[in-house]
Formats: structure tokens, sequence, C-alpha cells
């Protein structure tokens, strides 16, 4: 059962502020998450059912809304704050085993009735809705599986836009498509890179261990660490020491791949949050020069602070929108890179649809939304193909399962770059392994 907060608050009522918050703002829901855990000063107790519940429920939006709106007249109107609390109280009888179903009833009660002092009825209301869907539970459950419209059917069941369903099954085929819903369920483990400029990945795993921590090293990549405790990340072993940095293992695969050595020139053109530049200073030994790119200037002020905190003094920031070209500015802070860099990374803005289970908001994304995605990603790569010296090695890609986003961009860029040769392409499906699902290209410049 959660507790009360240090500010007197409970878990419940703080879920319900930020969720309300969350979508009313139309903010990311791991800034809101942040955010929110800062504020209240939750124990660790309250810290996990907080975290579970509010983004349990916007993962699980579409299927907690389908169940209110079969015991609800489906024209009634509820406001967001009881919509919420509805959702909340489903996903804890649905989701939430060590909490009796009559608790989570009775708690959500007294939060309507707590958000709604002038409303006698709303706890009638709020009770009423949630002993039918406890009394009916299995019939609830079982009527998912007759709906008879296939796609209406993956919507309401993994909580999708259908868009998004119909999407993966025309790229991969239906049998993947309903593969990366379910790996969109998985709850997300944390992955790190360990800092070799100061510690080895067997040291520092070694250190983790003694403390009693889950983890497991990655499988490609040579400096991850997948941590399966739930642990706030700046209480991990090393944090201030700057041992190590939050990174997915597809994204150090993707750093691996560009060959970054020693006294390289490195161009990071949509930096942020800058893990990649982080593990191409470590393959470089902190020897040589990476400049980054970013359009934000508070993301590219994140980067210097983390590059500060790992020890990494080879990076250098530019506010600098990519789709538009560096060379020959004559700006007095405009980096030095007419001759050419070694290599050139465009990990470009994209729909997100490879990290669905860390930011469970992009599960209802429309086409429309991200229709115009393809258009900025060639540009930024064809203009930053420019930076690449001849020999030099140019690398593209997206956080995405999305093949106008990828495939389709490289196979157009490609096509009218003649000089530019395609040496790898690499998809990574999340549920292969503990992995985001990724799309990478590597290539070469042939000519000038």
């Amino acid at each position: 059962m959660a507790e009360k907060t240090k500010n007197a608050m409970t878990a419940r009522e703080a879920c319900l502020n930020s969720l309300v918050s969350y979508e009313r703002d139309k903010k990311y829901s791991n800034i809101e998450l942040s955010e929110s855990v800062e504020k209240y000063n939750f124990n660790d107790l309250d810290r996990r059912f907080f975290t579970r519940l509010f983004y349990g429920v916007i993962e699980k939006k579409l299927t907690l809304d389908y169940y209110i709106k079969n015991i609800c007249d489906k024209n009634q109107k509820i406001a967001p704050d009881i919509l919420n609390i509805l959702r909340m109280g489903i996903y804890q009888i649905l989701y939430m085993d060590k909490i009796p179903d009559n608790a989570a009833c009775d708690e959500s009660v007294k939060l309507a009735k707590k958000s709604n002092l002038n409303n006698i009825k709303i706890g009638g209301f709020v009770n009423a809705i949630l002993r039918n869907f406890i009394r009916n539970k299995e019939e609830n459950l079982k009527s998912i599986d007759k709906i008879k419209d296939f796609y209406k059917h993956l919507e309401i069941k993994y909580s999708c836009s259908s868009d998004i369903i119909k999407l993966w099954g025309e790229n991969y085929g239906f049998e993947i498509c309903e593969k990366l819903l379910e790996a969109s369920r998985e709850n997300n483990s944390l992955t790190i890179t360990v800092n070799n400029l100061k510690i080895s990945r067997d040291c520092y795993y070694e250190n983790l261990i003694s403390q009693n921590i889950s983890a497991e090293k990655t499988e490609i990549s040579s400096a991850g660490i997948i941590i399966s405790s739930d642990i706030p990340v700046k209480n991990l072993y090393g944090y201030n020491e700057g041992l190590f940095f939050v990174q997915d293992e597809a994204s150090q695969i993707c750093a691996f791949e560009t060959g970054a050595k020693p006294g390289d020139l490195v161009m990071d053109c949509c930096a942020a949050p800058g893990g990649k530049s982080f593990y191409m200073a470590q393959m470089m030994k902190n020897n040589g020069r990476i400049i980054c790119f970013d359009i934000y200037k508070n993301k590219l002020d994140l980067i210097k602070k983390s590059a500060e905190r790992l020890e990494i003094d080879i990076i250098e920031i530019y506010e600098h929108d990519s789709t538009k070209s560096y060379l020959g500015r004559g700006d007095p802070d405009a980096p030095r890179i007419q001759a050419g860099a070694d290599i050139v990374l465009c990990d470009v803005p994209c729909s997100g649809l490879g990290v669905i289970n860390k930011k469970p908001e992009i599960k209802y994304k429309t086409l429309d939304e991200i229709s115009k995605l393809p258009g900025l990603q060639y540009n930024i790569l064809k203009n930053c193909a420019g930076y690449v010296k001849p020999g030099g090695t140019l690398v593209y890609s997206t956080c995405t399962l999305n093949k106008k986003e990828n495939e389709e961009v490289i196979k157009k860029f490609l096509s009218e770059n003649k000089n530019f040769d395609c040496i790898n392409i690499k998809t990574f499906f999340p549920f292969e392994r503990k992995i985001d699902g990724f799309f990478l290209v590597k290539m070469k410049r042939i000519g000038v």
C-alpha cells in the first residue's frame, strides 16, 4: 500500500496530479515522471508504486478506456481527473497483484471525493464503476477477444494506435508486428555504458554484484551492463565519479560501428543526449576532436555537464540546425571542419517506434504526426554528408522501426549520392533481446 510522501500527499494523489498534468500540458512522460519524483521526494516504496502506476496507466490507456466505456454510457463525458482515477483503479485491479481489489476501489473513491469536494455524488459514481468491473472482471477481460475487427482487436489488446499496427504489419508482416506489440509491454530495464577511461566493465560489474544489485553484461556490446534492480541512476555505484552513463545497447553498437579511433575528427550532428559521443570518446582514448551539434541549447548544456562528470575533454558543443551547412561560417565560435571529418554520425530525429516501452505515449502517434519526418531526416543526412572527407565514414541511425524513416531514406540518399557506398545495414528488434528497436547504416565516402 502506498504511504504518505514527505509532502503529506499519497503516491496515488501525486500520480493523479501527474497524469492530469501530462495530458493537459502534452509533456513527455519521462519528463513528467522525473519532475514529480524530485518534487514529491518519495521514499523508495512510494517511488516504485508511483512509477509503475503512472507509466502503467499511460501504457494501457486504450485498454483501460475500453473497459470504462463498456460499463459507462458510451456518450457520457467524464472529467479528466475522474477518468484518470478510474484508469488508475482498474490498472491496480488488473496489473498490481499485491493490491486487493477492494483496496484499489476504496482508495479510488477517496481520491475522487478529495479532488471533487463540491460533488457529493462523485464517490458513488467511481465506486459503482469499479465495483461493476470487479464483479464482472473475467467477462470484461474475455470481451476483448470478441472484437471482430482485426485492427481494433489489436488496438485494444495492446493499447496501441491502429496506425502503428498497420504500419508495422505492412513493413514487417503481422507475425513480427505482434511480437513488437508484445515487446512494447515488457518492463524496461536500465542499460548503462561503463566508462572504460576510468574502469573496466568487469571491474565495475563485480562492484555491482558485490552490492547485491541484479545485473548482466550486454551480449553484443563489450561496454554495456543491463541492470534489473529498481534503483535511481544517481544512486548507482560510481555515478558521481563518472564511472558510467545511461545508454541502451543498440546505441552502444551504433557508436562502435563508426570505428572511431584516437586522433579522429568526429561530427555528431544530432548529438543530444550525447551517449554516442561519450562512447566514441572512449574508443578514441579521449584523444582527437568530437564536434556535437544540436538545435537545442539546453540539451547541449546537458552534454557538457555529463562530459565533465565523465572527465571527457575532447567534446565541443555548438548550437546548430543540421539541416543547414556549417561550412564556411565566419562566426568566431564556428568549428574548424573545412578539412573534412573522419566520421560523421547522423542519429536523426525520428518517430521513436523502437523505444515505446520507455516512452509509452509514442504508442498513440498517428501517421499524420510522423509523415514529415522522412523529409527532415533526408535533409539532415544529405547536408551532413558534405562534412565527410574522402575515405571517411558516414553513419545514419534512428531509434524507430519504420521503413519510410529508415530503408527508404537510405535508398534515396544512395541513389542520389554515388560517391557513397553502403558498408553495413542493421535493424534491431526489441523482441530479440533486451535492446531498443534501432536502425543503422554505415557508409563510406569513395570519391570527392
